[in-house]
């Protein structure tokens, strides 16, 4: 059987919980059945070569641009590098018929600055829907940005029921919009997690993974962690990752003196171990669709507090944990309870344990591939 060529598209590989659903996808996918490449626009990001190390083929739109003595080669490589620049005027419609010819499937997955390059002559497109837009504003704006081309899409992908729910909402378009978690490798989760980690053990340890930015909410999560401190409630917070508020989380650790307490790891390549040596994995953010953190710490049987909605849909009819109001003040309290009530923390202990199992990568990315394959099969 002839393998689908399947092109996603992606912004940049940067470090994030988009960049690791899509390196889990692209590596979950049958390859017996799929030929995976990933366009990248912007080069260079920290996990380009994770990508290449998992076996992903990853390309850019200028790989036409390398120096060549080759006559023919040089020759071809000018008249693609003509035919690129055509297609960015025309606000990249086109792009991809140039630097990936004959994809039978294009996944627009991130945003590109160039918004028709998600489509290609006689491809099937998909979108793929990340964020809530209800809640986000920005995400909301780069969606109704190019409102007028989700028609062309042959499938639109949501990552969490509240996603799919805050599409249809604000959009008004139902037609070919589906709902899937995104799949998790819970083999390779499951195996790193047990590698050693250093971690001081003289407190209960609570644990937060993801992007030093705004919208993560790692500020109000470093206040509400100090004042749990101050009241008693003795735990260390350790926070795993890097980002462009780098310097700012670390003025605030400063600033309501919490330096003996939080644990700022920084970027890791492996981030499992810590979160399966906390008592708990928390989602502070202020926004999210279905955060892959916290599926991925499901899978390891711990438990999540967090003040995201989305997230209980990775409960499903298991107490695996605690969703809160997304303010301050229930989130320290959900926080509380679940350092503090023994009872109540064992219990999402163990439904977290019960839940592990319907995080298989293997089943969540059959839901994908017989999307896939039933795209081909129609008109």
């Amino acid at each position: 059987m002839k393998k689908i060529k399947i092109v996603f598209i992606q912004d940049k590989l940067v470090c994030g919980g988009a960049e690791q659903a899509l390196f889990d996808l692209a590596n979950l996918l049958d390859r017996e059945k799929f030929d995976i490449t990933v366009l990248v626009q912007k080069p260079g990001g920290p996990w380009d070569q994770k990508f290449r190390d998992g076996g992903v083929n990853v390309i850019y739109d200028y790989s036409c641009r390398k120096a060549t003595i080759n006559p023919v080669v040089k020759a071809r490589n000018i008249s693609r590098k003509l035919r690129t620049a055509a297609a960015y005027r025309r606000n990249g419609e086109g792009l991809l018929d140039v630097v990936c010819p004959g994809a039978d499937i294009i996944v627009s997955y991130s945003m590109w600055d160039h918004a028709l390059c998600g489509f290609a002559q006689g491809a099937k497109s998909v979108k793929f829907i990340h964020g809530n837009m209800q809640t986000n504003e920005q995400f909301r704006n780069l969606i109704l940005r190019d409102e007028k081309l989700l028609p062309r899409y042959s499938r639109i992908v949501c990552v969490s029921q509240a996603a799919w729910a805050a599409f249809v909402a604000v959009t008004g378009r139902r037609d070919g919009v589906e709902m899937h978690f995104n799949p998790i490798d819970s083999d390779a989760v499951c195996r790193k997690a047990e590698q050693p980690v250093s971690i001081p053990n003289d407190l209960p340890v609570i644990c937060a993974v993801g992007r030093l930015a705004k919208e993560k909410g790692f500020e109000r999560l470093i206040v509400i962690h100090q004042r749990l401190v101050e009241q008693g409630i003795a735990h260390r917070l350790v926070i795993v990752g890097d980002g462009p508020d780098r310097d700012y989380i670390r003025r605030i650790v400063k600033a309501v003196d919490a330096q003996d307490t939080v644990i700022l790891a920084g970027y890791q390549e492996n981030p499992y171990p810590y979160m399966k040596n906390s008592r708990f994995v928390v989602c502070s953010s202020f926004t999210e669709g279905l955060p892959v953190i916290a599926m991925e710490a499901l899978c390891m049987g711990v438990p999540v507090v967090a003040a995201v909605p989305a997230v209980g849909e990775a409960f499903g009819d298991e107490p695996c944990g605690l969703i809160t109001e997304n303010d301050n003040a229930s989130l320290m309290e959900g926080i509380r309870r679940a350092l503090t009530d023994e009872e109540f923390y064992c219990q999402m202990k163990a439904a977290a344990q019960r839940r592990s199992a319907f995080f298989s990568g293997k089943r969540m990315v059959r839901e994908i591939e017989d999307m896939f394959l039933q795209m081909m099969q129609e008109d």
